[in-house]
């Protein structure tokens, strides 16, 4: 009984120094991984943004279907009960919120009404965006490193953090929070210097649901 005790520790011990030697590029290449095997999900997300004097704080409800379609509903916050939507034809369709407003309209790739305060796309809000820009980042020379693992929203994450700033953003550090179970991104916050500029959390997370096509259109 003992030996077995004994062994078991040491198998804990072993499995935690394996995930401390882990890479911050392993971790990527992981949550990478991950996201192949996921053709849709739907959460509920809260974002915040930051621009010079202006900000925006809304909590959404968030669909994605591969290749690339996205549904997006304003549950609170600024235009709240507005609705946005990408179809698998890159059609963006867009409702706002209240009962006068029960015709969607097409949407251009260029209207500002497709992009959050700091100039983001609606469909642009999904982790493999995230992991994208994360990689990308690390080829363009930014520093990918590991900080101390940390609990968010009482789950154990690995957070890896992207720091530098590349010519075509303002973002000078870019942090994730990586659910060490699931393999999944719980917040994002990205910093100009000192200052938080964007804060996106993840959370009630339902994977490979096969959604129907038609909730992505209007």
């Amino acid at each position: 009984m003992l030996k077995k005790l004994v062994f078991l520790l040491l198998l804990v011990f072993a499995s935690s120094a394996l995930a401390q030697n882990q890479t911050p590029e392993q971790v990527i290449n992981a949550l990478n991984a991950k996201w192949k095997d996921i053709q849709d999900y739907h959460c509920k997300m809260r974002s915040r943004n930051r621009l010079g004097d202006q900000k925006d704080e809304k909590r959404l409800d968030f669909w994605f279907k591969r290749p690339h379609q996205v549904r997006m509903e304003v549950l609170d916050g600024d235009k709240k009960g507005s609705v946005l939507t990408r179809d698998a034809n890159e059609k963006i369709r867009a409702r706002k919120g209240g009962i006068m407003s029960l015709v969607p309209v097409t949407l251009s790739e260029d209207d500002g009404r497709t992009r959050n305060l700091r100039g983001r796309k609606f469909y642009l809000a999904d982790w493999g965006s995230v992991i994208r820009e994360f990689i990308e980042g690390a080829r363009g020379g930014l520093k990918l490193s590991l900080l101390p693992d940390e609990t968010f929203n009482q789950v154990a994450c690995t957070v890896v953090q992207l720091d530098g700033k590349s010519p075509s953003s303002s973002i000078t550090r870019d942090v994730i929070w990586v659910d060490k179970s699931s393999n999944l991104i719980l917040c994002r916050k990205q910093y100009e210097g000192d200052i938080l500029v964007n804060e996106v959390v993840w959370w009630d997370i339902e994977l490979n649901t096969n959604p129907a096509d038609d909730l992505f259109t209007l």
